[in-house]
């Protein structure tokens, strides 16, 4: 919803975000009141040979699942006896709900009930280990770490502002002055087990059931078109303002590159409000452009994309899924050098096309995406253009 508010009025969307901080503020404020002893487990010696189980808190977005699932390998590669819980959102629960190295997932809900409900199947488990990969302060995440396992030991990222209930945590500065990037900043929550960012595993592919695997086979059949032997995926659909494509930038590259390439088939995905941009994105290209079937959900999405030849994306978690499957992947990103340093898709079949802009993606240019396209279809697919760009 505040993401929506964002593109309509961003000046209400930013007093609402600031209130919604305070507010939080207030919240843990209370609570460090009743939990003001801090953490008595800091008393004893933490011992990775005796932990049976490990609870992930990762209740947020899909990127950010897709970039933690190799934390979850790591520890599952070291230590296999280890059970691995994660409290996951309903929007990227789908994401591990297949993963071998985790062994339960629960659904972070939003009312007290949910979340009573929550809480109770987590303390069942008796969780040795909580870590917190919300980065930084946040409010939520200290709560549940500190309702939903109380007796546990707390890892998190950049906790400084909380550094007494929790036993380890990364520090943020020194996080940035090594130009980690996302993915080493969670995996970096493993070191208390004795292991190194240099021993991590690298594998983040997102695993499909078998059904999910036909499913993807039966989409890729429906929207293939057997004139082209080549097919791209065009992705305007961002969560933020700031990773935003103008529509009728989009619009152009999409008439622009139909044109350029009518032996190259072009599929438009898009959020499902964005249904009109996609549309029109279509119609403005040749026989040769289409969106992709309505209705379909990111699993869908993520079980499509190794039928798919390059990806062409903003800034969002389809450039990280895209990135883990090894699909060649064109992403839009700004001119904010950390925030590109730490979030930039890790693949090697990676380009990214950045803004001068600093504070969004709108500052690239056609030309700019074009170069690029060109240059891949020449390398990858060895595809000449049959008339000039723009």
């Amino acid at each position: 919803m505040l993401s929506r508010l964002e593109r309509k009025a961003p000046r209400l969307a930013r007093t609402l975000k600031e209130f919604e901080n305070q507010f939080k503020w207030l919240v843990i404020w209370l609570f460090l009141l009743v939990f003001r002893q801090g953490s008595a487990r800091k008393q004893r010696l933490f011992d990775p040979r005796q932990v049976r189980r490990v609870l992930f808190l990762r209740h947020d977005k899909i990127g950010d699942m897709v970039v933690t699932l190799s934390t979850f390998h790591t520890l599952k590669r070291f230590y296999p006896q280890i059970e691995i819980g994660v409290l996951a959102s309903r929007a990227n629960a789908l994401v591990v709900k297949n993963d071998s190295s985790v062994s339960q997932v629960y659904i972070h809900h939003k009312t007290p009930r949910g979340l009573l409900k929550t809480f109770r199947e987590i303390r069942r488990q008796n969780y040795d280990v909580v870590i917190d990969l919300m980065t930084g302060a946040s409010v939520t995440s200290l709560i549940l770490a500190t309702a939903a396992a109380p007796g546990s030991y707390r890892f998190g990222v950049g906790k400084e502002a909380f550094a007494r209930y929790y036993d380890f945590y990364s520090l943020e500065s020194r996080n940035h002055e090594q130009k980690l990037h996302i993915s080493e900043v969670f995996r970096s929550t493993l070191m208390p087990f004795g292991i190194q960012l240099q021993q991590g595993v690298l594998d983040g592919k997102i695993q499909l059931s078998a059904t999910e695997q036909r499913r993807g086979k039966e989409i890729a059949d429906k929207i293939r078109d057997k004139r082209f032997h080549t097919l791209v995926l065009l992705n305007p659909s961002a969560g933020k303002l700031d990773r935003t494509w103008a529509a009728d930038k989009f619009v152009r590259l999409v008439g622009v590159i139909s044109r350029v390439y009518p032996q190259v088939q072009f599929v438009v995905s898009y959020a499902p409000i964005e249904i009109k941009l996609a549309k029109r994105m279509a119609a403005a290209g040749g026989d040769n452009v289409s969106i992709i079937p309505e209705g379909l959900s990111i699993l869908d999405i993520i079980a499509l994309l190794p039928y798919i030849d390059l990806v062409i994306s903003v800034d969002t978690s389809i450039c990280h899924i895209a990135a883990e499957l090894d699909v060649p992947l064109i992403a839009l990103y700004s001119g904010n050098n950390v925030n590109f340093s730490r979030w930039r898709p890790y693949g090697e079949r990676v380009w990214a096309v950045r803004s001068p802009n600093p504070k969004g993606i709108d500052g690239i240019t056609l030309e700019q995406i074009l170069s690029e396209v060109e240059r891949l279809m020449r390398e990858l697919f060895e595809i000449a253009p049959v008339s000039v760009g723009v």
